[in-house]
């Protein structure tokens, strides 16, 4: 296993052996052909502060502590520089970032209907020397090992990349547009685990994007003051869209609920990025 943390932040080679920057990044489509997720581009942070994006194919070696880049990028002044903020307007539309977009950021476990933070991102080298996307690291034990204060082997505690949903700005937006994305295979209890566990506009959303229906029945089976905060985050006709999918009963109950607004419960704290722990994620169990 190679891991994201010890690869960024490596020295950039010419061919000769200059120096010429650091490897910042890396990039990884998540609704590329075929079924593996593999590294498409890597960010370099050149001398001079200019920031590079360059195809896979123009890192020559990636070993010994160093990257080396091929013969035909070894003039670093002919490429083409981005400014930092114009780098994700660079990505394609289904493209991440691993450092930015994954790497210390929150995400959600949804097969163990958990919520944590990743500490280091897990790749592969292939037979044909690409790095492929297996999964991530979480618990404190990697955050320990990237500081240096214990020697931690990896793999103590990976989540699959299958099995995982972003939680940051760039990763959940691309994860809803990908049809190979974990949250689009959820039946409606492992997605109301999932909204439970996102703040309210992600969780609004997820909602948005599926069929009518299974947004109900994921509602219905979140804890009703979650299934609440949800439908009241909404504007009216995309929440009376997932009521109205519901059985007459529940649909009647719901409605009520609805008309009947809390004074505490303003829209902006409704659409709040933080949950309030004490709630139940699903009706039934509590965390």
């Amino acid at each position: 296993m190679l891991l994201v943390s010890r690869l960024t932040g490596r020295e950039v080679l010419t061919p000769d052996g200059r120096a010429v920057g650091r490897l910042a990044d890396l990039t990884v489509r998540l609704d590329g052909v075929g079924t593996a997720h593999l590294v498409e581009r890597v960010v370099l942070r050149l001398r001079g502060g200019r920031t590079v994006l360059l195809p896979w194919d123009a890192v020559a070696d990636l070993n010994r502590g160093r990257v080396v880049l091929d013969a035909e990028f070894a003039d670093p002044t002919a490429l083409t520089g981005l400014p930092t903020t114009a780098l994700a307007e660079a990505l394609a539309p289904d493209e991440i970032l691993l450092m930015r977009d994954v790497l210390d950021t929150q995400i959600v476990d949804v097969v163990g209907q958990r919520l944590a933070r990743v500490a280091d991102v897990v790749l592969a080298r292939g037979r044909d020397g690409r790095l492929e996307l297996l999964g991530v690291e979480v618990g404190f034990s990697g955050v320990l090992r990237r500081l240096g204060l214990r020697r931690v082997r990896a793999g103590e505690d990976i989540v699959a990349w299958t099995d995982l949903h972003l939680t940051s700005e760039r990763g959940h937006a691309v994860q809803l547009s990908t049809p190979r994305a974990a949250v689009h295979r959820l039946d409606p209890r492992s997605l109301a685990a999932l909204v439970s566990r996102v703040d309210t506009d992600s969780a609004t959303e997820i909602l948005a994007v599926k069929e009518p229906g299974v947004a109900a029945d994921a509602v219905r089976a979140a804890h009703p003051e979650v299934g609440e905060r949800v439908l009241r985050a909404m504007t009216a006709s995309e929440a009376e869209r997932i009521v109205a999918s519901m059985p007459a009963e529940h649909a009647g109950r719901w409605r009520a609920r609805l008309a009947h607004r809390p004074a505490l419960l303003g829209r902006r704290f409704l659409r709040s990025r933080v949950w309030p722990h004490r709630r139940h994620l699903i009706r039934g169990t509590r965390r």
